[in-house]
């Protein structure tokens, strides 16, 4: 009877740590906390409006990746291998290929005309479309432009001229 204690408690404390760990699946592809410090610029539209992301309950959410000083323009790195998927993910979100789901679970996917399309533009770099937005990893000075709707080329170069340059100067 002892042996099967020790074997249930053994098989319990196994699986806890397996859970535990799966937790923190993500984070254990990245560099340590401090082996980088990077900032880069975004912005996020769903349907033509801009997502603010100043309020404090987006504020230092994760110890890697985070808004801070009640800026939501700048995204803050502190650890190499950070994605643009994590980083949303941090902040209560959900960015794939084809749909983002907001923190209200409200999930904004290609539906009739509508689509989500991901930007990014590198230092001294042309603007680009992401086609696997979640797996990018984040470079410092990055501009980025998730947007949901149904904008034309035009449109779309509005909204990134919305993206700042205060990672600049951060």
């Amino acid at each position: 009877m002892k042996n099967n204690k020790i074997s249930i408690s053994f098989f319990s404390l196994l699986f806890f740590a397996l859970f535990l760990l799966g937790c923190d699946a993500d984070k254990n592809n990245f560099g340590p906390y401090g082996s980088t410090h990077i900032h880069a610029d975004f912005k996020v539209y769903i349907l033509g409006d801009a997502l603010n992301f100043n309020s404090a309950k987006y504020q230092v959410m994760d110890d890697l990746t985070h808004v801070e000083n009640n800026d939501g323009d700048v995204l803050h790195v502190h650890a190499t291998g950070i994605n643009l998927g994590y980083f949303f993910e941090s902040l209560g979100f959900e960015l794939t290929k084809d749909c983002f789901k907001m923190d209200t679970g409200n999930n904004y996917c290609k539906t009739g005309d509508a689509e989500l399309k991901v930007f990014v533009k590198g230092k001294n770099l042309e603007w680009e479309q992401l086609y696997y937005p979640a797996d990018y990893v984040l470079q410092d000075l990055d501009k980025i432009l998730v947007t949901y709707g149904t904008e034309n080329d035009e449109e779309i170069r509005k909204q990134m001229a919305t993206a700042t340059d205060k990672s600049r100067i951060t």
